[in-house]
């Protein structure tokens, strides 16, 4: 028992420093958040109605977006929070990320834990 406890310490511990070498990784960092900010794309054409619509934003025919508060073009300020903000949806909720095995955590993409992977089996 107390031979178990040890090894599952050292595992956390072992992990903690993986998760930390991920998180300061710049180029895996940039690399899977675009990634997997933009992929699938119908996921991410469903998110950016989503945050369109919470944004007073309606995307017209064009691929253009109106503020439909004002009945104007979407000024840059708010297509740029619309694209953060989808993003941020993205990596919250993408199901092609857990497949993968990381998880989304406090702004980075990080490995799920061996003890995450047991439970989804």
């Amino acid at each position: 028992m107390k031979g178990d406890r040890e090894f599952n310490k050292m595992g956390e511990t072992t992990h903690a420093g993986v998760i930390e070498m991920f998180e300061k990784d710049n180029q895996f960092q940039a690399q899977y958040k675009e990634y997997f900010s933009n992929f699938p794309a119908t996921l991410r054409d469903r998110y950016e109605q989503i945050e369109a619509g919470a944004l007073g934003l309606k995307k017209e025919d064009d691929g253009t977006y109106t503020d439909f508060n004002v009945q104007s073009p979407a000024t840059d300020k708010q297509l740029s929070r619309l694209k953060k903000m989808t993003d941020e949806a993205m990596l919250r909720t993408n199901p092609d990320m857990d497949k993968e095995g990381f998880r989304y955590r406090n702004g980075f993409i990080i490995p799920k834990s061996t003890k995450e992977m047991r439970k989804e089996r």
